[in-house]
Parts: C-alpha cells; sequence; structure tokens
C-alpha cells in the first residue's frame, strides 16, 4: 500500500487530515511518496510520526516565523540591531576569496559522501550580482526543525531504510528535469522538495541548483507505481484550473505557478491511483497558514477522505486481514527526547573560527542537547551575519550522536544606504561601504558618510582577535549649520561650525544586549566667525577654535524589543570623558563630563505603553573653570541624540539647540497608543533643569523649560513618519515632521 502526496504549502494541512482517517480505518501504509509540502508530510510519516504528530506540529508551529529565516532579539549583536535600525537598504557582497575550496576539502577529507549532500557553495560567487539573494529565506527556521525531529537518520542513506521507504521530488535548475530522492541526506531531501522559488534560496547540491518539485511533478504516482506499490491513494491538493478571481495574491499567484510548469505529468499521473481523494480547499493558497484556515483545512482533509470510505474499505479488503503497518524505530524529535553527544565539529571554519563558534554556541558536550538548546546556539550564529547559511545534523543511528555544524561564510562585505528627511535638516543620505564587516576576525573597516545640510564622515577600523578585546580606531569629521537659542530669551543665533574626532578604543563587538568601551579621543572644533553667537564669544575673549585629548569610559545596556516604537524594555547608557590635555595650553586643568541616560518601555495593556526617560549630565572642572564655546558644554534640544554635538541631549519641546549650565537634568513622560497595526500617537510632558552648580540645581528642582506636546507617527518600510506638536515656556509653539530612520 502506497501513498502519494502533492504540493499545495500551506494546503498540506489536509493530507495529514486525510491520514488520519486513513490511520482510523485501520490501513497499513507502506510507501509514501510526495512533492513540496506533501514530500514534507511524507518524510516525516516515513520518519514515524503519525497523523496525529503532524496535526499538532501544523497547530502549533509559528509558520510567520518557520517560514523566515528570522531570529529571536535577544540573539542579535546591539551593533546589528543599531545598524538595521539605520540603513533603509543593506547589501551584503564578495565572497572570501578560495573560501568556497576550502569549505569543500575540510568536508571531502572528513564525510566525502555527506559533502554531495551539503554542498551550498555558488559559483563566481566573488561578484557583487552573484552575491544578492536568491531567495527571501533559505531556510534558517525550517532546516532546524528537520534536524531536530529526523535525529538517528541524518546520515547519508537510502531511503529505504527509514522507517517507511520514501522518495520525495524536487526540480533542478540546471537539468531541467525532476530530482528523484530515494536515498543521501533525509533532511536535505525534505529541504529542496519545498524549495518554493522567491520564498526560499534553491537548495545547491552536487551540481543540482534544487527547487520545489512541483514545477517538474507535483503528484507523483508514477514514482509509486515504479517502485511496485499494489494499491495506491492519493491525496491531491491543486487547483489546476482557477477562476480568473482566485488568482490574486502571491500565495495564488506561486500556487498556480507551480501547478502551471507541472501541468503535463500531473495529467498523466492523476489517474494511477486506486483511490483519489480531493479536499475542497478553494478559498485557501500555499501561504494559508493562519490557526483558522489550518483548523479548517485538516477537517476538509478528514471529510474528503471519509467520502472515499467506501473505496479505501475496499483496498483495505485486497491487503487481506493480516495485513499490518511494517513496525520500526522512529526518529527521535529532541524537542521531546534531549540526546547525548560524542563529539561537536565545525565544517567550513578555520580553527581559530572553530574555537569562537564554540564559545558562541556555548554547548557542553556533558549534557544532553535538546531542541532548545541547539536553536539558541543556531540562533547565535545565525545573528552573527558571518554565514550565508549555516545547519547542523546529528550523525549515527543511536546515542551519543556527533554533532556537525555545517557553515558556510556569508559575503564578506556590505553596502548599506539611508534616507532621512525632516524639517530641521532637509534630505539626508547616509552610505555605508563595510568592509570584512561580516567575517569572526580579523580586520574590518566601516565606512560612513552623511550627506545633507550637516554632513558628518566617519570611518572605522577593528581588529577582532578572537580571544581577546577588539581594538578600534575611528576618526570623524562633521558640520553643523543651524540656529542656537538660550533657555533664557526667545532669540535663535545663527551657528555654523567644523568638528573632527579621532578614538582609540578596546570593546567587546558581539555582545548582543551591551556594549562596552574604553578608550583615549582627540577631538577638536572650529567656529565659523560669520555667525551672531561666534561674535559674541570674540567679545568675551573665548576662543574660535580648540582641542583636547583626553580618556572616556562607556557602556551601554539595550534590551528594548524595538528600536523605534518598543514595547518592553531599557536602554541604559552611562559615559564619562576625562579631558586631561589641551596641546597648546599650559594651564589647563582637567575636565569631566559624565552622562547617564535612561529610557524604559513600560506595557500597560490596551496597546498602551509608558515611556520614562530621564537624561542626566554634568561638567565639573578640576581647577579654574576654562571657558570653551562648544566643548564642555551642555546642550538640549533636536530629536535625535548627539546629532549635532557630542553632549546634545534630545527635548521634543524645542526643534533648535539650547546652551544650558554645567549641570543638566532632562525628563520626559511619554505615553504612547497603538490604536492599530502601525499608527502610534503619543502624548508627551518634559521639563529641562540646569545650572553651573550641582549644589543650587538640587535645592532648587523646579525646571528652567517645560514643554506639552502630542506625536502622530507610523512605521513604514522606509522608517517611521512622525509629526510633532508641541509647546513650551521658553519658545510658545512648535512643530517637527521627520521620515525615515535615525542617522
Amino acid at each position: 500500500m502506497g501513498v502519494v502526496l502533492s504540493g499545495g504549502g500551506a494546503k498540506g494541512a489536509a493530507e495529514v487530515g486525510a491520514l488520519k482517517y486513513i490511520e482510523e480505518l485501520g490501513i497499513p501504509v507502506d510507501f509514501v511518496c510526495g512533492t513540496s509540502i506533501g514530500g514534507l508530510v511524507g518524510g516525516f510519516y516515513a520518519l514515524g510520526y503519525r497523523a496525529d504528530d503532524l496535526e499538532e506540529l501544523f497547530r502549533n508551529q509559528d509558520w510567520s516565523v518557520m517560514l523566515t529565516d528570522r531570529v529571536a532579539p535577544e540573539f542579535i549583536p546591539y551593533s546589528t540591531k543599531m545598524a538595521r535600525a539605520t540603513y533603509l537598504l543593506s547589501f551584503p557582497f564578495h565572497y572570501p576569496a578560495g573560501q568556497p575550496e576550502k569549505v569543500e576539502y575540510r568536508f571531502r577529507d572528513r564525510v566525502r559522501k555527506q559533502i554531495e549532500d551539503r554542498n551550498t557553495t555558488r559559483a563566481g560567487a566573488a561578484s557583487l550580482v552573484n552575491s544578492l539573494p536568491s531567495g527571501y529565506a533559505y531556510g534558517f527556521n525550517v532546516n532546524n526543525l528537520l534536524s531536530s525531529m529526523s535525529v538517528g537518520f541524518q546520515d547519508s542513506i537510502s531511503f529505504a531504510r527509514l522507517p517507511m521507504p520514501y522518495v520525495c521530488v524536487a526540480g533542478d535548475m540546471v537539468s531541467s528535469k525532476a530530482k528523484n530522492w530515494g536515498s543521501g541526506s533525509i533532511t536535505t531531501a525534505m529541504r529542496s522538495t519545498m524549495s518554493i522559488p522567491g520564498l526560499f534560496d534553491p537548495v545547491r547540491t552536487g551540481r543540482m541548483v534544487l527547487v520545489d518539485g512541483g514545477v517538474r511533478n507535483n503528484f507523483p504516482a508514477d514514482i509509486a507505481r515504479a517502485v511496485g506499490v499494489d494499491y495506491l491513494i492519493g491525496i491531491e491538493l491543486s487547483d489546476a484550473r482557477p477562476d480568473y478571481e482566485e488568482i490574486n495574491n502571491i500565495g495564488d499567484i506561486l500556487g498556480q505557478f507551480i501547478t502551471m510548469l507541472g501541468t503535463d505529468s500531473f495529467n498523466k499521473n492523476i489517474g494511477k491511483c486506486d483511490v483519489f481523494i480531493k479536499p475542497d480547499l478553494g478559498e485557501y493558497n500555499m501561504l494559508s497558514f493562519n490557526h483558522e484556515a489550518v483548523d479548517s483545512m485538516l477537517q476538509r482533509g478528514y471529510n474528503a477522505a471519509a467520502a472515499q470510505r467506501d473505496g479505501l474499505l475496499s483496498v483495505r479488503a485486497k491487503l487481506g486481514k493480516n495485513a499490518k503497518p511494517a513496525s520500526a524505530k522512529r526518529a527521535t524529535d529532541i524537542a521531546t527526547h534531549p540526546v547525548t553527544l560524542c563529539s561537536i565539529e565545525y565544517d567550513g571554519l578555520s580553527d581559530a573560527d572553530s574555537r569562537r563558534v564554540a564559545r558562541m554556541t556555548e554547548l557542553d558536550i556533558t549534557q544532553p542537547l535538546d531542541k532548545a538548546t541547539i536553536d539558541a546556539a543556531m540562533s547565535r550564529l545565525q545573528a552573527s551575519g558571518a554565514f550565508e547559511t549555516v545547519t547542523y545534523s546529528l550523525y549515527g543511528a543511536h546515542e551519543p550522536y556527533r554533532l556537525v555544524f555545517h557553515c558556510t561564510p556569508a559575503p564578506v562585505h556590505s553596502f548599506g544606504l539611508g534616507l532621512r528627511a525632516d524639517s530641521m535638516d532637509g534630505a539626508s543620505l547616509l552610505v555605508g561601504v563595510g568592509l570584512n564587516t561580516h567575517r569572526l576576525s580579523g580586520s574590518k573597516v566601516d565606512l560612513r558618510a552623511r550627506i545633507g545640510q550637516n554632513f558628518k564622515l566617519s570611518a572605522h577600523y577593528a581588529l577582532d582577535l578572537n580571544d581577546l578585546p577588539t581594538l578600534n580606531v575611528t576618526a570623524s569629521f562633521a558640520r553643523y549649520r543651524g540656529q542656537l537659542g538660550a533657555y533664557d530669551d526667545r532669540l535663535k543665533y545663527d551657528i555654523s561650525y567644523l568638528t573632527h574626532r579621532e578614538d582609540f578604543f578596546i570593546s567587546g563587538l558581539n555582545w548582543t544586549r551591551m556594549d562596552i568601551r574604553a578608550g583615549i579621543a582627540h577631538k577638536a572644533y572650529y567656529l565659523s566667525p560669520n555667525s551672531p553667537f561666534a561674535r559674541s564669544l570674540q567679545e568675551q575673549g573665548v576662543s574660535l577654535s580648540s582641542n583636547y585629548i583626553g580618556s572616556y569610559l562607556q557602556g551601554i545596556l539595550y534590551t528594548f524589543d524595538n528600536a523605534y516604537f518598543p514595547q518592553r524594555g531599557l536602554s541604559l547608557r552611562l559615559r564619562a570623558d576625562y579631558d586631561f590635555i589641551q596641546p597648546g595650553v599650559t594651564a589647563f586643568t582637567p575636565v569631566l563630563t559624565t552622562g547617564v541616560d535612561v529610557r524604559v518601555a513600560i506595557p500597560l495593556g490596551g496597546n498602551w505603553t509608558l515611556l520614562p526617560d530621564v537624561r542626566l549630565r554634568g561638567i565639573s572642572h578640576f581647577g579654574e573653570e576654562a571657558v570653551d564655546g562648544l566643548f564642555h558644554t551642555n546642550f538640549a534640544g533636536g530629536s535625535l541624540a548627539a546629532r549635532y554635538t557630542e553632549d546634545q541631549l534630545p527635548f521634543f519641546g524645542e526643534n533648535t539647540l539650547l546652551a544650558t549650565g554645567d549641570y543638566l537634568i532632562n525628563t520626559v513622560l511619554e505615553a504612547r497608543w497603538n490604536p492599530l497595526g502601525n499608527l502610534y500617537v503619543s502624548a508627551m510632558a518634559g521639563a529641562l533643569q540646569h545650572d553651573n552648580g550641582i549644589g543650587s540645581l538640587v535645592r532648587d528642582l523646579r525646571p528652567d523649560v517645560w514643554a506639552l506636546g502630542l506625536e502622530a507617527a507610523y512605521d513604514t518600510f522606509a522608517g517611521p513618519v512622525k509629526f510633532n506638536l508641541h509647546w513650551s515656556n521658553i519658545h510658545k509653539w512648535g512643530a517637527y515632521l521627520s521620515l525615515g530612520f535615525d542617522f
């Protein structure tokens, strides 16, 4: 008795419902074959899982995650989170020279047969065009699921040795022929048969580029007959001739595209079954993975099989009373049965990178391995950005298993583009080029240029030494041209200046929630003499240029679940700058600048979030106070921290910069409501208090500036669109409009 299962994406839930009814009738199944989702369902069935297990899989799986390469935020490095919150578009490019050949050599030495099933190297991949993605997702989460549920059968074997003999179909884009999987790696076979073009990357193996088998044979009844089954039950999901009104969204189009390519083989195979089960799934498509749709399709598949009860019982009778399902060892699911390990290996990596990855995975070979543990390890590797693909295998027929990570290096360079427009600076463009930024270790360079009214150029060199802290050198050059306000009057002064800064610091770049750095910096500025502000400084005898050398320590703790509209989490930033040299000034006394920024997102329920924000700054002079026009001065105003000066604090109630005293308290309380989708509405209240003495600041806690505001924001693919209407006791009414990511 054989069962053939067609493709159909999410509609595969109906196949599970039909299998459940077949099991209830006691019909023994000796062979299963399938294509696409039918190959996936059939593969799990061949591994020993029954209809109840597969029903639970369909019902409980988060398919919005499963169909992507998404990783939980707690595994993503802080530097990656900030980059994603900055660039509109980011393109990796250029594979490491010679790396693919080294990967193949290492694999061949260890498991020559297995590399034939797992070679994902791209030919000619060093160019930018060949570095572009070949699908929306390469299948990170699907691969993890397949590997976790097929333990005990992951060596390269004949599929006749599975608990139930099995064949699945993929389409080879090189030969334009079907690839009928009857042996090899079961996980590679199951992954390739469901490689929907555009949604998933093709599977590259044995000089083949494999996509969803539906493009060649979406209902492989001919294969079941070819292997010699006596009786065949077919479960078919396609809608070969949909009406005009039924082809609308991408799910409809992809499904019909695959069906259309496999029409010839489908027409030949449709009459080869003894019992043909065709669930009515007209209103669903290959992406209908929501809970209501899955529940309905499971039931409809069951009902469609029940409608063929007489035919099923007739076939059951022909098998004879003694026919029983084959009994064999079922594959191990490490979600419910942790397993022991004998070794952990890393294919595709140098010895130094293997040690680095071993630390990243945080695995203990002496402890049983379960799905949660291996998923966390895989998420850390995926989030590193160093790998184009990363999968794992548990080799061996029984415990202890050999755990092998298969790592394919990602393109090492990156190009990023950011766009922003706001009512203060007009339009700005951010261009970023990263060289070797996706390597696990070694030299890395990040070049950025912000082009607009206020431009900034920066270069960052990092030497990642694997077992030691990362060494960093940065240089930046910027210009600010805008207005400066004073808290005690309503006048605004034009101001323009140039500044540059050079740093050397040590850091740990790969922490997910923290960033700590300590270093030495040289900074300088040059105020344009053609502004009223500069002329007033000259009248006071203050130099229009200055530079300092000092040391600093900075720590950041970041746990927000969203960079722009967090619903929970914390952002904590601590910084201390100690300037101890002013070149050319022998009488200079050191200056200590300290800062604490705390912002918390507190979910209140009902789509409400409370966001208290407290920022403190203090400038302490160790000796006679040196008057400085720009550095060692606190500023507040604008929407972005450190946008115009390194000591600038954002304050929604003032669009222009306000120069304040040496000690500053900036507090804002925001109540944000998310009424629907990507729309957010906020009410805000804020206060600024400052003084040149910390004692007088604490004794008199009355705010010098206070403001109220309302903001509406919409989160788009190009970044948030925000409109802010505010009132302050200094400059009264104001408004601010912005579009795009912050930079």
